[in-house]
């Protein structure tokens, strides 16, 4: 049996809104209600840029993107292959302390 990937994120039981894990109360509503939930790493690249010049651990190019999830949630990607292209489909995946992203999403079969 195949596991559908999948991305965890937090979700606000007062006003339902998903964001990121982080420390506190609901970025919305403020209320102290919050769990964390499973969404589909599947999302939209709504920009996306190459960097000459990386941090200093890191390599050039150093290529991140804007990506738009389910619920709305965006996160900054690194991109460790080709640059995407606006409104492409990809998957992202938490790698460490970072979220780095996959151009084609993976299909369950």
């Amino acid at each position: 049996m195949t596991v559908a990937p999948s991305f965890r994120v937090l979700r606000c039981a007062s006003c339902h809104v998903h964001f990121l894990p982080r420390p506190g109360l609901c970025p919305k509503c403020g209320s102290r209600s919050v769990r964390p939930e499973l969404i589909s790493p599947a999302g939209r690249v709504l920009a996306a840029t190459e960097l000459h010049g990386p941090p200093a651990e890191g390599a050039a190019p150093h290529r991140i993107a804007l990506v738009e999830l389910s619920g709305g949630v965006r996160v900054l990607a690194v991109a460790p292959g080709r640059l995407p292209a606006l409104g492409e489909t990809v998957e992202v995946a938490a790698v460490g302390d970072h979220v780095e992203l996959r151009s084609e999403p993976e299909t369950s079969g």
